[in-house]
């Protein structure tokens, strides 16, 4: 007859686990079970929510305004029975849209592009070759740009394109690589204020309103601007110097 394993002590060929032993191992088992269901709960739990951006990706619409080609490519719809909207506008991936828009600034197009959203904030992704030029040239310029007030803000420099909905997030250090290619694809900078929400989203230019010069030094850090702010129809702009950037972190 064999002897009865012992309490402390048990190898796996034997037919029985001490009484001790077993509950041991009961306990260990239910406490990983249930850990391993609370934990992806509590991790959905701390993680931050996603924005409301959107992106209609491998979907197009055909919208018709005026092409503003300074500071950055926009185009203003002023629909029929439809209040008027400014959409940013952009090129496939990560290339601005000023190669795609070239000459026609202030004449009336119809164009061809996927839209990007973020509470109300409008963007189009171009689809090239599909801007189409439609009647004669204007005889006004676009609305001319005018200047509102001097602030001192805290934010983030963001690229537009995938804060707007392209990608989540769309900001923050995890997003800063991605950024830095995408300014350097001339894709519009823009700047998120965290101490002036009540201010939106802001387009970044020089301080003489021009397109910011190599911004993606700047993407995805918390920095404190003083700059100036300008208005173009519904789009708002901060025109700030470089020496009047501050990196925070």
């Amino acid at each position: 007859m064999s002897p009865e394993p012992s309490d402390s002590f048990y190898v796996g060929y034997n037919a029985r686990m001490p009484a001790t032993f077993a509950r041991r191992v009961r306990g260990a088992a239910a406490a990983l079970l249930a850990l391993a269901v609370l934990l992806p709960l509590l991790l959905i739990a701390a993680q931050g929510r996603f924005s409301s951006g959107a992106f209609e990706f491998d979907r197009t619409r055909v919208l018709e305004g005026r092409l503003a080609e300074f500071p950055y490519p926009a185009l203003d719809v002023d629909a029929d029975g439809a209040p008027p909207a400014s959409y940013w506008l952009v090129g496939p991936g990560k290339h601005g849209a000023a190669a795609l828009v070239r000459g026609l600034d202030g004449r009336r197009v119809r164009v061809r592009g996927s839209l990007i959203e973020r509470d109300g904030e409008k963007m189009l992704q171009l689809v090239p070759g599909e801007i189409e030029i439609v009647g004669a040239p204007a005889a006004t310029k676009p609305s001319s740009i005018v200047r509102i007030r001097t602030v001192t803000v805290v934010g983030e420099l963001v690229d537009s394109k995938c804060h707007l909905g392209v990608m989540k997030p769309g900001e923050g250090p995890t997003h800063r690589d991605c950024a830095v290619r995408c300014l350097l694809g001339r894709i519009p900078p823009m700047f998120v204020p965290h101490d002036r929400p009540d201010l939106g989203r802001i387009a970044l230019v020089s301080d003489a309103a021009q397109p910011f010069a190599n911004p993606e030094g700047f993407a995805g850090r918390r920095v404190s601007i003083r700059g100036e702010i300008l208005r173009r129809g519904a789009q708002k702009f901060l025109a700030v110097a470089r020496r009047d950037i501050r990196v925070l972190d």
